[in-house]
């Protein structure tokens, strides 16, 4: 018996690309060690093909992370970026990310065309963002929920039970905001809330010195905590070696991973239990689970993160979950954190569990006349 082969091939010649910059309200505000996230600066991104398909991404702007802005993003894109890609073909996609290199920084704005491109791919051939990558590792994703910012421990372990009632498995309190003693207690009454066989993380966002990491990884020593997240500043893969040296908790990388190099130099010191891996550090959802295939290579637990992204990155961030090696500290959800957006996805979060639907692409709607309405002010907010 003979198979029938499509000699067929179509192709996806870039034909335009368009940038929408938004503002997403978040349902409380996220305090980190260094600042205070009121809303989610996002830019939006459409690509459309020659054939009339289109892929939409997004990315967040934190420039404590790669050092962008929302207009940085958009100036980038516009002047280098689409003369780079306009006329050809996004079906080749990797050739183009691997070309993105030659750009330095720029991981945001790299992120959204990158995750556009995976995303018409989708839609040109008629399947999941998941097939895209390279294929579902796995149906389902464990969601890492961000809990804390209140200043008081009680709230914040209230938090986190209901959420735990809700079918949710896996936390990481923001901490770094407070005196260490009484973020070990807020940690200390989560664990008592929670109980047994539920993930407790730490993320300091690079807020202490070695000592101070250090008095803090004892404080907690007996409350099965996962791991602690960037305990001191990025790049530093002495100061990280150190405190890894001197706890039984894993430590996390986050802020210090911006390639594979990153992660190899601070494995090969000891340094790392485990990483954090964003888009928009190392510049799209391609290099992401090219990256994720070494972490898991050399042995390393990871998380996926993102920023306060609405249902556009979300929904990469889901479909990528489900297409690395192994994900054992889960996902975590931007489009959780906010209360409005002009994106909707059709995957679903059940259990505590992300579960991806079977539409082309990201799966996701965007509502482009809705996008005005989330346009940011540069009167009372600064990009």
């Amino acid at each position: 018996m003979t198979s029938k082969i499509n000699p067929v091939y179509v192709s996806e010649r870039i034909e335009h690309i368009e940038c929408f910059a938004a503002h997403l309200p978040l349902r409380k505000p996220l305090r980190m060690s260094s600042h205070t996230i009121a809303h989610g600066p996002v830019l939006f991104v459409r690509v459309i093909s020659a054939t009339g398909i289109e892929g939409w991404g997004e990315a967040g702007v934190d420039p404590t992370m790669n050092g962008e802005t929302l207009r940085g993003m958009c100036a980038i894109i516009e002047e280098n970026l689409t003369q780079r890609i306009v006329g050809l073909d996004a079906m080749d996609r990797v050739a183009i990310a691997k070309s993105f290199k030659s750009l330095y920084a720029n991981g945001s704005a790299k992120t959204a065309l990158d995750m556009a491109l995976v995303d018409l791919v989708g839609h040109s051939r008629g399947i999941r963002a998941v097939d895209v990558l390279g294929g579902a590792a796995r149906s389902s994703a464990m969601v890492l929920r961000l809990i804390g910012g209140s200043l008081d421990s009680e709230i914040d372990a209230e938090e986190a039970r209901k959420l735990r009632d809700e079918g949710f498995g896996a936390f990481k309190l923001k901490v770094g905001v407070m005196a260490i003693e009484k973020e070990a207690e807020t940690l200390r009454l989560i664990r008592e809330q929670l109980g047994t066989g539920v993930q407790l993380s730490a993320d300091a966002n690079m807020a202490w010195d070695v000592d101070t990491a250090r008095r803090f990884a004892r404080l907690i020593s007996d409350f099965s905590i996962t791991y602690i997240e960037q305990p001191v500043v990025a790049g530093d893969v002495a100061r990280m070696r150190r405190v890894a040296e001197s706890t039984h908790i894993a430590i996390c990388a986050d802020e210090s991973i911006h390639g594979i190099g990153d992660v190899l130099s601070l494995n090969g010191a000891g340094a790392i239990g485990g990483v954090s891996l964003k888009t928009v550090k190392l510049g799209g959802l391609t290099n992401l689970c090219q990256t994720a295939v070494i972490v898991d290579a050399i042995g390393l637990s990871m998380n996926l993160a993102m920023l306060v992204e609405s249902s556009v990155a979300s929904a990469a961030m889901a479909h990528a979950a489900c297409s690395i090696p192994q994900i054992n500290w889960g996902v975590s959800l931007g489009s959780l954190l906010i209360t409005d957006q002009p994106a909707r996805s059709d995957i679903s979060v059940v259990d505590g569990q992300v579960l991806l639907g079977n539409k082309p692409g990201l799966g996701i709607e965007i509502a482009v006349s809705e996008l005005a309405r989330f346009s940011p002010s540069s009167k009372t907010i600064s990009l």
